[in-house]
């Protein structure tokens, strides 16, 4: 069965977003940085928390930098996307091309979800490496995987919101970290100690660590997986709207 094309215009926004974090340094920086410290936060960890020390061949550890890396580094990716094209004045000529903002935005998500998902995908090489010395549950690292991709993608819809907002990048950067290290907080030990009872039931629901936990042991809860899917629809919705609302 043939697939239905995709709308030429996501189609050209997408390359040109894609080939926009390879054609200046700071897509290679952001890449290397980011594996840089994710491995060796999993090789030799803060304290006794290291491979090494562990002595145990799983990845679960790794994954548990993850979501506080993405709230560094995916507001790196996001913060340009509308910010610059408000800097550059071309945002008003993007709205006069016959592409619907439904497209545009779609086809920036896609392009960042996409850059991010292939900078973790580099790291394949670790699981690798611990498999060739002991017995990895390859089943496991994948299910950290795909929650990596669907944390990743609830980050980056939630940056790309916030960047129509921001005036410069800086300050779109600055906001979505905050927005988005608030999400991870909500998840922790001392603010569901601090709110107790009921509120902590809430914050729970809403936190993005918490959702991000089922996968990171490896198993991939349908509940989990439609509070992200939900959560990108959300952010991806307000930012539509609010474009439409203020580049009618």
């Amino acid at each position: 069965m043939k697939l239905p094309n995709l709308p030429p215009g996501l189609v050209a926004v997408f390359k040109k977003e894609w080939a926009s974090y390879f054609n200046t340094p700071i897509g290679y920086v952001f890449s290397i940085l980011y594996l840089f410290l994710s491995s060796f936060l999993f090789f030799y960890g803060l304290g006794e928390g290291s491979f090494w020390d562990r002595k145990v061949a799983g990845m679960e550890e790794y994954f548990v930098w993850t979501p506080l890396l993405f709230v560094v580094f995916v507001p790196a990716i996001t913060m340009r996307l509308w910010s610059e094209e408000k800097r550059s004045g071309s945002l008003e000529i993007l709205f006069t091309l016959p592409i619907s903002k439904w497209e545009i935005v779609g086809a920036k998500f896609l392009a960042a979800w996409a850059f991010l998902g292939f900078t973790v995908c580099l790291s394949i090489s670790i699981p690798f490496f611990i498999w060739a010395f002991g017995d990895l549950d390859l089943g496991i690292v994948f299910v950290g995987y795909v929650g990596c991709l669907l944390l990743g993608g609830a980050y980056i819809s939630l940056g790309i919101f916030l960047s129509s907002f921001g005036r410069d990048q800086i300050s779109s950067y600055i906001l979505t970290v905050l927005v988005c290290l608030f999400f991870f907080l909500l998840g922790t030990q001392p603010v569901l100690k601090f709110f107790g009872g009921g509120p902590s039931a809430f914050a729970y629901l809403f936190a993005l660590s918490s959702h991000f936990e089922s996968f990171r042991l490896g198993i991939m809860d349908l509940s989990d997986t439609l509070y992200f899917f939900s959560f990108i629809s959300a952010n991806l919705a307000g930012n539509f709207f609010f474009l439409r609302r203020n580049y009618p």
